[in-house]
């Protein structure tokens, strides 16, 4: 049984109270990255929302109209994203690993959230599309720069009135390249770094950059 009264996917948006996504230039335009890695990931987001809109269409028809079948979204997200980044990120197993993981996350938060339209909508796509495509290219840099021998990397915050204080406060922050920094309650190589089980409420939605040495 349907938890949302809507007719059709094209205006699921109409329900959402909160908008969370922003446009893509006013999201990577406040990022400290030459230009040229603004394009890049602009680029990239406008793929990923492309992919995404797809699985935001099936979970919104599983919730309204079947209630059961999650599965068929959760892989149809796994495919999404894979298309989304070739060309821009190499699938190695860390990538692999991440993308089933957050897969689960997904379909866990549409689940836990049956009276929210936004987990269901494109306002989402556009959401995710912002943060996995820093989550994405961050790991490609970081890979980059290692085959590339840069030896150490500083932490780049945004230093707005949005900052996380807890990035705020290793920001500036200069370590060899292969020593995490500790974000708060978090061990991280990079922004949005997961390998060492970051706490969400220091990945989602960070602006922050690294700049290789």
């Amino acid at each position: 049984m349907p938890m949302l009264a809507i007719r059709n996917f094209d205006e699921v948006n109409n329900y959402v109270k909160n908008k969370r996504s922003v446009d893509f230039q006013e999201y990577f335009g406040d990022m400290d990255l030459p230009e040229k890695d603004k394009e890049k990931r602009i680029a990239l987001a406008k793929k990923m929302e492309e992919c995404f809109l797809v699985v935001m269409a099936i979970l919104f028809s599983v919730q309204q109209y079947d209630g059961t079948n999650y599965e068929l979204a959760r892989t149809q997200f796994v495919y999404q994203y894979r298309t989304a980044i070739s060309g821009f990120v190499t699938l190695d197993e860390y990538m692999d690993n991440y993308i089933q993981n957050i897969s689960y996350q997904i379909i866990e938060s549409v689940q836990n959230n049956p009276d929210d339209p936004f987990y269901v909508s494109p306002d989402r796509a556009k959401y995710l599309a912002e943060n996995e495509a820093n989550t994405s290219l961050n790991h490609q840099d970081f890979v980059d720069a290692i085959a590339a021998g840069k030896t150490r990397k500083k932490w780049v915050d945004i230093r707005d009135d949005r900052e996380r204080p807890d990035h705020r406060k290793v920001g500036g922050t200069i370590k060899p390249i292969t020593e995490p920094f500790l974000v708060g309650d978090s061990i991280m190589d990079y922004p949005k770094d997961t390998s060492y089980g970051a706490n969400a409420n220091q990945i989602v939605n960070c602006r922050c950059t690294i700049k290789y040495i």
